[in-house]
């Protein structure tokens, strides 16, 4: 398309509107016949869009209606001071890593076992 624009561009600015269109008329005229000429009997290729998929489970950006619950995403802060002093870093390290949410009995809440293996059973 950009040929055709520059083409006519060009026509205009040099006053030879008639001849370019002459020119455009003559090329649709020919290719009209070479189409013409060709046989009638091959098949016409027509590429159409696309099938779609649909997709299972939610879709992507949706709103939520009414009677769903809604999720807030909470951010939580963390409450870490840096102190040049090595031992208390290491310190709060490892109290970081014992305070991971670990699995427990839901009977006794004490961790190790779980409500199937009971030991008081």
């Amino acid at each position: 398309m950009r040929y055709a624009k520059k083409a006519l561009d060009l026509a205009i600015r040099t006053d030879k509107v008639d001849e370019f269109v002459n020119q455009v008329k003559c090329f649709i005229e020919n290719t009209k016949v070479e189409l013409s000429e060709l046989p009638k009997n091959m098949v016409s290729m027509h590429i159409g869009d696309p099938l779609r998929v649909t997709h299972k489970g939610r879709q992507p950006n949706r709103y939520r209606s009414c009677g769903e619950p809604q999720k807030k995403k909470v951010k939580h802060i963390q409450n870490i001071i840096n102190i040049t002093n090595k031992n208390y870093e290491k310190e709060v390290v490892i109290n970081q890593i014992s305070n991971k949410k670990e699995r427990h009995c839901k009977k006794c809440n004490q961790v190790g076992h779980y409500t199937s293996r009971y030991p008081n059973n």
